[in-house]
């Protein structure tokens, strides 16, 4: 059993000792790396730390063996995932924007060993790569990866500002004939005891413009501008006024899910279409991410 020693570079320099850890051993639970912090196991400069610890550019941290020994490796066969590469939208030293294939969740969980975050850092051989914020399993798109640290704060900025802008289309039950504002409260602490999050007064403002873009069979495909980043937000509040994403097996209607079975498309109703933010240089990028097959098969199964 060994120590491991990391002398801290420019890039981690004033982040805290906790979300350190978490991103160097990605692969042991937080409690395990709050447990050993609060035993005085993890040091700085031989000197104990609490979790919310700032680092300095040369400080030295001491990792513990019962880290470094516990940090499994997660065994990715590359060639199977290969076509994932294709997906690159946008690649500079900073970031890359990724079209996100529906049906692959972001994060490892207790159905799967490892996510896309995961499986991006194996094939595209950069383990320092860092997801900026999420999208459900079921939805496709827009998503920005973080190559350093540097960035990785800047872009958490803007979304705590709401500067950063995104776009879904989805495909909906019914028609959505002119522009609305949905101005609801969502409460996500719903969401662990019943799956649903919940429309109540204790919860947190959701805010989303909805905008029709083209009229469908009995359904419309949609543009939605978020203003807020609710869990499920987009979802639960189609399901709300009832014009449900289409194949939604939490928030959907069962009738129009079974229509579309008829198709053969078994994917989720939602694209993240655009997403734009500020790079580390001011400049406002806006990035556009296209429809895969499947979709676009649904679509098309809809507009005969």
């Amino acid at each position: 059993m060994s120590v491991k020693n990391i002398t801290i570079d420019h890039d981690n320099e004033g982040r805290r000792v906790d979300n350190f850890l978490f991103s160097n051993f990605k692969n042991i639970p937080k409690s395990k790396i709050y447990k050993v912090i609060r035993k005085g196991e993890v040091r700085v400069n031989s000197k104990r730390v609490k979790p919310h610890t700032k680092l300095s550019a040369n400080d030295l941290i001491r990792i513990p063996p019962n880290l470094v020994n516990q940090d499994k490796v997660i065994d990715i066969n590359t060639s199977k995932y290969a076509y994932l590469k294709d997906r690159v939208i946008y690649d500079d030293e900073d970031f890359l924007i990724y079209n996100k294939p529906s049906n692959y969740s972001v994060h490892s969980g207790t159905k799967n060993d490892h996510g896309l975050i995961d499986i991006l850092r194996a094939v595209l051989k950069n383990n320092s790569l860092n997801l900026c914020h999420r999208l459900d399993k079921g939805t496709s798109g827009c998503l920005v990866i973080a190559k350093n640290q540097k960035f990785l704060g800047f872009f958490n900025k803007q979304l705590k500002r709401r500067e950063v802008k995104k776009i879904y289309h989805a495909i909906v039950k019914d028609y959505i004939s002119s522009e609305m504002l949905l101005d609801d409260i969502i409460d996500t602490r719903t969401k662990g005891s019943f799956k649903k999050v919940s429309f109540n007064k204790e919860g947190k403002e959701a805010k989303s413009i909805l905008k029709p873009i083209k009229r469908l069979d009995s359904s419309s495909l949609i543009e939605i501008k978020i203003l807020t980043g609710r869990t499920h937000q987009i979802r639960a509040q189609c399901e709300n006024i009832k014009n449900n994403v289409a194949n939604d097996n939490k928030y959907g209607c069962k009738d129009f899910n079974a229509r579309l079975k008829q198709s053969g498309v078994k994917r989720l109703g939602l694209h993240s279409s655009e997403i734009s933010f500020l790079d580390l240089e001011n400049k406002r990028n806006t990035f556009v991410a296209d429809y895969d097959d499947e979709f676009k098969k649904m679509l098309s199964y809809l507009n005969t």
